[in-house]
């Protein structure tokens, strides 16, 4: 690769109730992995996206510096080679002190509060913290690519106007290099048009934190692709975003997706640009790289329908087979029972090159009697390649159930850009008594 980064967001580190140290359940050791893997993929320079402070404190800021300068000690590799920080903040490092009144109740005096919170003097702070001076909007090069980032707060108009000055000074609209773009919160409509004419940018932004393991992650607000950086927050991020073409029905959102903590490997080459998802928790890959070809705009290879047919169906292995039984009784706070049957849906692993991302699930009973559709994500789904649980358990109220004496189960996998693999099926015959 020409370069290599990688790219993180939306850590949110905490202080602790009682002290200035990190908050038990928020360490900041995800962090320390993430930049650790970087380290060993011999990146050129990491991204943050934003959010790093979750409270606006400045020790929580501090926290990320004393995890860089662990890894990236003098911002160097093991080589000795620089490590560049390509860093914008969020709102909640900007507007942080104010959630939940935490640091008002901390430091009830005024003047006292001012001197732990960033917004006092962001610009001060950043400085002292990370060695160099804090612009509202920068402009980087890293071995002869170009990056802009904008903090959380100025206007779009002086992101695009520093563009261009680079674009006339650099030459950065010309042929397929391509060039980056960084913030916390997504561009917005004004700076997708301004942005147009520079058919190479690529746009990175956190904030939303939803999962990596989503093909849906990229996005084309205008002509060039923008790409959600998932959180790598420590208590992991769950969020697998909006996926109604999924679920006819009211898809189950259980905790068994996984707590994620999820970044990026970008690695540009002459005529390709490669993301690879990892996670950082128990580690591994989330499934195949993202690949752009370089110049290849019509139809733009991370486009939607594009990245359908590289992603393909996920499948059952040969001989998988769907369980179905009486779930364990469970009571819920008012003390009522509500009898089940209990699905038990083997891991859709049977083709590597598409992952599986949910399971719809139909229910068929007596001839004429609508059928009964459900949703379930697939246990796991947030985890690395190999992290997955071998079964995702469904269970579906008795009372939900179609009329009729034999029921008919299926099963079907999905991707997450919506592609079905084909089902599996197993049928319940009601017995009186």
């Amino acid at each position: 690769a020409n370069l290599t980064f990688g790219a993180v967001s939306d850590t949110h580190l905490r202080t602790a109730h009682n002290g200035n140290g990190p908050g038990s359940n928020w360490p900041d050791k995800y962090f320390v992995a993430a930049l650790t893997y970087f380290r060993e993929q011999n990146v050129d320079a990491v991204m943050h996206c934003g959010d790093l402070a979750h409270r606006g404190q400045v020790r929580e800021l501090e926290f990320h510096a004393r995890a860089w300068n662990k890894v990236f000690p003098k911002n160097r590799a093991p080589d000795g080679h620089e490590v560049v920080k390509l860093f914008v903040n969020g709102n909640h490092d900007v507007d942080g002190a104010g959630y939940g009144d935490f640091v008002a109740k901390r430091y009830p005096d005024p003047s006292e509060r001012a001197k732990h919170v960033l917004a006092t003097d962001m610009a001060a702070h950043w400085q002292r913290i990370w060695g160099e001076p804090y612009e509202e909007v920068w402009h980087k090069e890293v071995k002869g690519y170009h990056f802009f980032g904008r903090h959380y707060g100025p206007s779009e108009t002086k992101i695009m106007g520093l563009v261009k000055e680079y674009a006339k000074k650099a030459g950065i609209a010309k042929g397929p290099k391509p060039f980056f773009l960084c913030s916390h919160i997504r561009p917005h409509s004004k700076l997708n048009k301004a942005l147009r004419p520079y058919r190479n940018a690529v746009y990175f932004f956190g904030h939303w934190h939803r999962s990596a393991a989503n093909w849906n992650n990229i996005y084309f607000w205008g002509a060039q692709p923008a790409v959600q950086v998932p959180s790598c927050e420590p208590r992991g991020s769950g969020a697998l975003g909006s996926d109604a073409y999924i679920a006819k029905a009211q898809i189950e959102r259980v905790e068994a997706v996984g707590k994620c903590r999820q970044g990026y490997v970008v690695r540009v080459y002459d005529d390709m640009l490669v993301i690879s998802r990892r996670e950082f928790g128990v580690g591994g890959s989330l499934g195949p790289d993202w690949i752009m070809p370089l110049g290849a705009y019509a139809p733009h290879p991370f486009s939607k329908d594009e990245l359908k047919k590289k992603i393909g169906e996920p499948q059952f292995k040969e001989g998988a087979k769907l369980g179905v039984g009486i779930a364990p009784e469970k009571a819920d706070a008012h003390e009522r029972v509500h009898p089940a049957i209990a699905l038990s849906i083997p891991l859709a692993d049977g083709n590597p090159e598409s992952r599986v991302y949910a399971y719809d699930v139909a229910v068929a009973g007596a001839e004429g009697e609508p059928k009964l559709y459900k949703s379930v994500y697939a246990a796991g789904c947030n985890m690395g390649v190999g992290h997955e649980q071998a079964v995702t358990t469904l269970n579906v109220p008795l009372k939900q159930l179609p009329k009729g004496d034999v029921l008919t189960f299926a099963a079907r996998p999905l991707s997450s850009l919506g592609t079905t693999g084909r089902p599996i099926s197993a049928t319940w015959r009601r017995i009186d008594g």
